[in-house]
């Protein structure tokens, strides 16, 4: 081969076959713009071509639920991660005096769906010193009182959240087993009100 040969096709295309040759490859581009890549990337499938291969789910949406806030006290409902309140945040700290083997109970006034934040401690011996968690609805509003209970045992302390399941009176039965006086150290924050005292309507 000489030097003036060098980059030159010994028998390039005429250009009636470059011409074809170029339309030959915009089709086959268009094909697969219109089968593959449509479906695939834009869940669009003008030919149904999509749909048979399975590319249209390669671009399917992810599916999205709402729910109003109500729907969170339903079994198998979405769960509400924010929540608004026309009350203020607040924040209390109380010291609860107990007389030896005496008991208690103090609780604060909140509506379904409102939040209680705590944490109390107490100087006793753990296993003289017992505490119920609970909510009890207030007004009751059946012939049968609904109680529920979110923790029961003995100890000197607890830190934790309450959301109430429904309107009522929400806090603690104490008790102290003790033979000596204590003091119960708890503070919340929230969105509550408090009780006369800390103690439930008669």
């Amino acid at each position: 081969m000489t030097a003036a040969s060098e980059g030159h096709a010994a028998n390039p295309p005429s250009k009636g076959r470059l011409a074809l040759l170029t339309a030959g490859g915009l089709v086959v581009a268009s094909l697969i713009t219109v089968c593959a890549v449509l479906p695939a990337e834009f869940h669009m499938d003008p030919t149904g071509f999509g749909k048979a291969t399975g590319l249209m789910g390669l671009s399917a949406a992810p599916e999205t639920t709402s729910a109003p806030a109500s729907a969170a006290a339903k079994p198998g409902a979405p769960q509400i991660l924010a929540r608004e309140y026309p009350a203020p945040f607040r924040t209390d700290t109380i010291d609860i005096p107990l007389k030896a083997e005496g008991e208690i109970e103090y609780k604060v006034k909140m509506k379904a769906g409102q939040t209680l934040i705590y944490s109390w401690s107490v100087a006793a011996p753990p296993e003289e010193f017992y505490s119920d968690f609970h909510s009890q609805e207030w007004p009751q509003k059946g012939p049968k009182e609904v109680v529920v209970s979110h923790k029961v045992g003995v100890g000197v302390g607890g830190n934790g959240a309450m959301t109430a399941p429904f309107d009522g009176i929400h806090g603690w039965y104490l008790q102290n087993q003790s033979e000596k006086p204590v003091t119960v150290h708890l503070k919340i924050s929230g969105f509550y009100d408090l009780l006369p005292g800390g103690q439930p309507p008669a």
